[in-house]
């Protein structure tokens, strides 16, 4: 029996969608391809992404920088990045590129408001269930998030309140990013700001707060905001808000039936959002799995870090959450962006080991 398609792809977040992309673009060994996404509109589209890139990416960077602004308390610190930039990334210029490409190949369909119920496999194919009947395809790819069992499994726990704000007056530096605004001393979270300027009366900021699993309060964004423009004089244009997991193994198991997973495994030290994995792997993991299929090649999963480079990261941010303060001197002895891929799970062995022994040489106080 002829299949429905031969890859169906769940979910059409980052991943689906470049991965969607790119298979479009692909010509040589054209496959039928079926993107089931179960929102009635690409949630993709309302979502924004920052984070450090070391070289120009497949991702369509919306404003970039390359100096981050620190502080704690009343004590600044700018540091410039020695490579590469941290930039900011639209949800709704990524769709916007990347859902024309998909409606204009005859070998992609994109199903939106199509739940996905079960997968089974049998006699070399695999069947997928939604609420309007059953697929069946050769391959299938699993994006879809971790959600709750990634969450609980989680050691740290990261929520966020991110706001889009328009001020009255030139209040942002935009050639500068301010990654930490805020550190708490109390030893019980860590807690910071990051503030992405986009231009002198316009920014992104967000509030973030990472404690241990079991205290999952949200931080004041409405804190951050009064001190960031006194007297609130502000529009929030955009508020959104996350709950992230944080220090789980790359190493996601995946699904018994075999189907291939691009979600789970990407949860790194510190990041994911409930998405499961940060935009900048999702991008690289697309081109690598395009390329797989094209080839008849088994899809890899998600980039993961090594066991040494996750157990160094885990236990130099353990060293800091035991005096959240020491934040800031970690951030004086390694370099600026060290400290970004610190903090996103993207550090290697070395630069890991690096940071591990900083964070044990930090002082008591």
């Amino acid at each position: 029996m002829r299949p429905d398609a031969d890859l169906i792809v769940i979910g059409a977040g980052v991943a689906g969608l470049m991965l969607a992309e790119r298979l479009a673009g692909l010509g040589r060994r054209q496959l039928r391809v079926m993107l089931l996404e179960q929102g009635r509109e690409i949630s993709a589209s309302r979502r924004v992404w920052s984070g450090y890139e070391t070289r120009p990416g497949p991702l369509p960077v919306e404003t970039g920088w390359r100096r981050i602004a620190l502080s704690a308390g009343r004590v600044p610190m700018e540091r410039g990045l020695g490579r590469g930039r941290y930039a900011l990334v639209r949800g709704e210029t990524l769709t916007a590129r990347a859902l024309p490409v998909i409606a204009a190949s005859p070998a992609l369909s994109l199903h939106t408001g199509l739940a996905v119920e079960g997968i089974s496999r049998r006699d070399g194919l695999f069947y997928v269930e939604t609420a309007d009947g059953v697929l069946s395809a050769r391959q299938v790819i699993d994006t879809r998030p971790g959600g709750a069992q990634l969450l609980n499994a989680a050691p740290f726990i990261q929520t966020s309140v991110r706001a889009e704000i328009r001020t009255g007056s030139g209040v942002f530096d935009p050639a500068v990013a301010v990654l930490v605004d805020d550190l708490r001393r109390d030893g019980r979270a860590l807690e910071f700001s990051t503030v992405l300027p986009l231009a002198e009366d316009h920014a992104i900021v967000e509030a973030v707060r990472i404690a241990r699993q079991g205290d999952e309060a949200r931080p004041d964004l409405d804190r951050v905001l009064e001190r960031l423009v006194p007297g609130g004089g502000f529009d929030a244009v955009m508020r959104t808000r996350a709950a992230s997991p944080m220090g789980l193994s790359d190493h996601w198991p995946g699904q018994s039936s075999g189907v291939a997973m691009a979600a789970s495994r990407g949860a790194g030290t510190a990041i994911v959002r409930a998405a499961g994995r940060d935009a900048w792997r999702a991008a690289y993991w697309a081109g690598e799995a395009a390329a797989a299929l094209q080839d008849g090649r088994p899809v890899p999963g998600l980039p993961a870090q090594s066991w040494m480079a996750h157990s160094a990261s885990l236990w130099a941010l353990e060293r800091v959450f035991a005096r959240p303060a020491r934040l800031l001197h970690l951030a004086a002895k390694r370099p600026p962006e060290a400290l970004v891929r610190l903090l996103g799970g993207m550090s290697g062995a070395g630069e890991a080991v690096a940071a591990l022994w900083a964070a044990l040489t930090l002082p008591r106080r």
